[in-house]
């Protein structure tokens, strides 16, 4: 008998936030995959082939239904991230929450196998958010990648009032 996962509910004020999914994807060029570990609830791998020793990340907050944009950085430079990832309040917790087995990342980021937690994403929430649905993107781009991403993140939320 096969035990069905449920999805995360993080409680925060009078709403709770249900992560409904996650999709990862992966341009086959400088990241060969990156999915989810079988037989683990929260854990992804993912394979670096090239060397990358600059990116940025985009991340943005939308709207499911309209696509409005809510909450939107552009263009966050990922090795000074790296460096100190606790100078950003906002990213750095979660950086530290995702990390599998302390294995945190450096630029340049050499080829390898690298594992993270599907962790922590409801501490980039925005503090207060209408009852719906949202997804968040997150992006790593390499100016060296024709792709438009290296990798992507894609989680489905729905906000729902407790009552």
């Amino acid at each position: 008998m096969s035990k069905e996962l449920k999805p995360p509910v993080f409680k925060r004020g009078g709403s709770k936030f249900i992560m409904e999914s996650l999709l990862t994807s992966c341009d086959n060029n400088y990241v060969d995959y990156f999915r989810k570990v079988p037989n683990t609830v929260d854990i992804y791998t993912l394979r670096v082939v090239k060397l990358a020793s600059t990116f940025t990340i985009d991340i943005a907050v939308r709207v499911l239904k309209t696509k409005r944009v809510m909450y939107k950085v552009d263009n966050l430079d990922g090795c000074q991230f790296l460096t100190n990832p606790l100078m950003n309040r906002v990213f750095g917790p979660i950086y530290k929450r995702i990390i599998v087995n302390g294995s945190f990342f450096s630029c340049p980021i050499r080829p390898g196998v690298y594992y993270i937690r599907n962790e922590g994403s409801v501490d980039m929430l925005p503090s207060f958010q209408p009852p719906g649905r949202y997804q968040i993107t997150i992006r790593v781009r390499m100016h060296e990648s024709k792709a438009p991403f290296v990798i992507e993140l894609l989680w489905i939320y729905n906000v729902v009032r407790i009552k």
